[in-house]
């Protein structure tokens, strides 16, 4: 009797987190409609060698075609998306034939340094072609599955990045690309039987068109059937609200708008959600608090409600902070071994992760001592029974302390995810309205300021 009342609770303790983030998650998506529906996307007035930049023709290619499921306000310059119109487009979104599985640990980011050996954080380099081999080099010798150019300075080597890679990996590998170039070049190793996902950035944090010249590279991807990962990166209590759920609304909003801009050009493109929901500290000097609990938490609520809608989606987690790399537990950064317990034996419901091995410095550089020692942790968890993830806990307090905190947020999101009543969409609104798309002067930021980063 005993031996059944406990077989009761443990699938009673597995059913009811599942229940509750599927609540979280269906609001999420009815909240980004109503973002999508009432705040829209803004399109900004910028100049370039003195005239102003004209986004008439990208509003033209979105707009056609979606018989008013996207209109634009010429007198408030604003894009937006009726309810049905997105949701028509998740209705129609699968990621049947994307080939990498649920639950996948990966590479990511894109660092502008490598730091090769030793714990100064000087002696940085540029990446150079020998950096980007190692980095596919890396991926194909431990079984990564799916590849990523992590360290590559935005104006060097966009064309050569792709015959370097492809070389080395054979399964799907995410570039950045910048130019017409950069995109003929990854049509070309598609065309060669190389699975190819091309990442853009489509809006700058909250919901305004960035630089049109990057506009006109998505578009040019889109309508070549190019998959795209879009990337958005609102960053709380700066362009995003200071709240967890906050955050996580205006990520998963700008990624919809952004899938509804390619579906609009052309349904036939595969997107990828890569939007990056990015904790850090209010005020003038702001730190990324990108190796918390609550940052991993953030992204998983994005990761979980993509797959629940069938999205092929990449997230982040597992990574740091601060510029140094120590070897604490196991063998490895203490922020990066409980990000990859939390993601490994306690979260379920998830397609990616990127950022997993190797980033130092806010990802501003890449560790190629790191990335080993990260992988060969990964791998290690990876291999364990439950037994042996108990194990670990034991032998470190802090880890179990921690690990036991999450799993409090876990069985119980609203304990960080508060939905304000749906007052939270206000929020954004009057911040976008009021002012000037700043999070830093509205009250509810200040209100809203964590008493403990976990």
């Amino acid at each position: 009797m005993h031996r059944e009342e406990g077989l009761l609770i443990r699938k009673y303790q597995r059913i009811v987190p599942e229940n509750l983030w599927n609540r979280l998650s269906r609001n999420l998506i009815y909240d980004s409609k109503q973002v999508l529906l009432y705040c829209g996307v803004r399109i900004p007035e910028r100049k370039k060698h003195g005239i102003t930049v004209d986004y008439s023709g990208f509003i033209e290619k979105i707009t056609r075609g979606t018989n008013y499921g996207i209109l634009v306000d010429v007198v408030t310059n604003r894009i937006h998306f009726q309810p049905e119109y997105i949701q028509d487009i998740i209705e129609q979104t699968t990621r049947f034939d994307f080939p990498v599985y649920d639950k996948s640990f990966g590479p990511g980011g894109i660092a502008g340094y490598v730091h090769q050996q030793g714990d100064s954080p000087k002696g940085l380099e540029d990446p150079s072609l020998n950096h980007i081999l190692q980095q596919a080099v890396i991926a194909k010798n431990n079984h990564m599955p799916f590849g990523f150019v992590c360290a590559r300075q935005l104006s060097k080597f966009e064309v050569e990045q792709f015959s370097v890679m492809t070389r080395i990996f054979d399964g799907p590998i995410f570039f950045n690309v910048n130019s017409h170039e950069g995109v003929e070049e990854a049509q070309k190793h598609i065309h060669n039987d190389n699975y190819v996902i091309t990442n853009h950035t489509l809006f700058d944090s909250p919901l305004a068109l960035t630089f049109k010249e990057k506009l006109d590279v998505f578009s040019d991807c889109v309508e070549r059937e190019i998959p795209v990962m879009l990337v958005t990166q609102p960053m709380s209590g700066q362009t995003a609200p200071m709240t967890p759920y906050g955050l996580a609304l205006l990520a998963f909003s700008e990624f919809l708008a952004g899938m509804a801009m390619a579906y609009s050009i052309n349904p036939q493109t595969r997107v990828i959600n890569g939007a990056y929901p990015t904790m850090c500290t209010p005020g003038k000097n702001p730190r990324l608090k990108i190796g918390t609990v609550v940052h991993n938490f953030v992204n998983y609520l994005v990761a979980y409600t993509a797959r629940l809608l069938d999205i092929a989606s990449i997230q982040s987690g597992c990574t740091m902070e601060g510029g140094l790399h120590e070897k604490t537990t196991l063998e490895t950064d203490y922020e990066t071994v409980r990000g990859m317990l939390l993601w490994e034996s306690m979260f379920e419901g998830w397609h990616m992760i990127r950022h997993c091995y190797g980033f130092v410095s806010d990802l501003i550089t890449f560790s190629f001592e790191k990335a080993e020692a990260d992988i060969n942790a990964l791998h290690h968890i990876q291999g364990l029974d439950e037994n042996g993830i108990l194990a670990i806990l034991a032998n470190n307090i802090k880890l179990n302390r921690d690990y036991n905190r999450a799993e409090e947020i876990y069985r119980r999101p609203t304990l960080i995810f508060d939905r304000e009543g749906g007052k939270i969409v206000e929020v954004i609104a009057e911040t976008m309205e009021l002012f000037g798309s700043d999070f830093t002067k509205h009250d509810h930021t200040l209100q809203n300021i964590p008493q403990e980063w976990f």
